[in-house]
């Protein structure tokens, strides 16, 4: 098994050269887009434990247009934004140029995301005399976007004579990130066609969302999260980095209906999602050994990022997947991969970044993120194990609904704070 070495020393960022492409912005954006998303999710929690009002009717239409918007405009443009910042502490030197360009077309395709899904999803919508997929038009030229991010990531980090653990990461993460978008071409080929096939739809639809969350979101996380304490403490010298990525590529068949996956099909998946899970701890392991230098919310995350890695191996146990098909747990499972891990990583990330983690009342607004993310999972986990949990279904989704209000206040409010720093701060620079 191929190991990456990962005993260079990492840079600090904050004291390189500038470049003429400002983060905050982006991070604003990004912030923006959280917000935007997560009062969404409150409406469909609302929704469900009260009833969608008559100008939301379209429940699947707009929880399409929650997810992508978290998944194009929030998680995605926040990474970019953050690999870019800590990429220039490693060439010594500023961005191209064409990173404004990318990071602002990224950003307006992403916010885009929002309207295109809310009439119809990846329905067709009547637009005059004709009826277009705008859900689907829109994905790809979000898509588009990556593949001009992977570009310019080649383009600036092939000048490194020694790829880093961080940067490691992040070739992966983009590599799946790619790979993850031929999804989204497929389900456009199959709008596009009428094709009627359950598998196809299934497996284009899981190899977009489900890699895209599981590899690009979690190894880009990973590299930010390595960059970030590698300005403050030695990294350990060796991490699995190339076999993480293989064994997370195939994941994707376990997003879909256990009616559509053979069972020879289910356990060499299986197999290879234990494996990442327990590659994963590797990381953990190491990351436990300095956890008294990690920002006091990205805690929480690296938890439910363990959380994450021992549902891996749960899924190992004969029937237990099958069954899980049936029930609510895959709603629990991307609530704590993307708001328990990924969310809460980045927050901690982007309060450290604007400098904004040590007032006072931010860290209130982190512990009230902490408790109010963390008592929705629990509850979206009742829901999942119903059949086990002798509460009612009606309360256990009014309560889901109550907790989905505290990431939005959380959001507005370090949202706001990145409006101010803008203010206060605009000359910072991706460096």
């Amino acid at each position: 098994m191929r190991l990456s070495p990962t005993d260079s020393p990492i840079p600090n960022t904050r004291s390189t050269t500038r470049s003429a492409t400002p983060i905050r912005p982006y991070l604003s954006i990004a912030l923006f887009a959280l917000v935007l998303a997560a009062s969404t999710g409150f409406l469909l929690r609302f929704g469900l434990g009260w009833g969608m009002p008559a100008w939301a009717a379209n429940y699947t239409a707009i929880r399409h247009a929650h997810s992508h918007l978290m998944y194009f405009g929030w998680a995605t443009l926040a990474l970019m934004a953050l690999i870019w910042h800590f990429l220039s502490g490693y060439t010594g030197r500023g961005l191209p140029r064409g990173v404004h360009w990318q990071m602002g077309i990224t950003a307006v395709l992403a916010l885009l995301s929002f309207p295109a899904f809310w009439v119809n999803g990846y329905g067709l919508t009547q637009i005059g005399s004709a009826s277009l997929p705008l859900g689907a038009m829109i994905s790809t030229l979000n898509g588009l976007t990556w593949f001009h991010f992977a570009w310019l990531y080649r383009r600036v980090s092939r000048m490194l004579t020694h790829r880093s653990l961080p940067v490691q990461l992040w070739d992966w993460a983009i590599l799946l990130l790619l790979l993850s978008s031929g999804g989204a071409l497929g389900l456009v080929g199959m709008v596009v066609t009428g094709a009627q096939s359950p598998f196809l739809q299934q497996t284009f639809l899981h190899l977009f969302l489900d890699l895209f969350a599981v590899g690009w979101f979690t190894l880009a996380l990973l590299g930010l999260l390595w960059a970030w304490l590698g300005q403050r403490v030695e990294l350990p010298r060796r991490l699995p980095i190339l076999p993480l990525a293989l064994a997370m590529t195939p994941t994707f068949f376990l997003g879909m209906s256990p009616a559509l996956v053979a069972p020879p099909l289910f356990w060499m998946v299986a197999a290879a999602n234990g494996l990442a899970s327990l590659l994963l701890f590797w990381h953990l392991a190491e990351l436990l050994r300095r956890w008294d230098h990690l920002p006091w919310l990205a805690r929480f995350g690296v938890g439910m990022l363990a959380v994450h890695g021992l549902m891996g191996l749960v899924v190992l146990w004969p029937g237990v997947w099958a069954w899980s098909g049936g029930t609510q747990l895959r709603v629990y499972f991307l609530h704590n991969l993307l708001l328990g891990w990924m969310s809460s990583l980045l927050l901690a990330l982007i309060l450290d970044q604007l400098r904004l983690g040590k007032i006072q009342w931010v860290r209130w607004l982190g512990w009230a993120w902490i408790v109010g993310v963390g008592f929705m999972l629990l509850t979206l986990l009742g829901l999942g194990l119903l059949q086990f949990v002798p509460i009612s279904t009606l309360w256990l989704l009014r309560a889901a609904a109550w907790s989905s209000l505290v990431p939005v206040v959380v959001a507005a409010g370090v949202w706001l704070l990145s409006l101010r720093s803008d203010q206060a701060g605009s000359s910072t620079r991706l460096d």
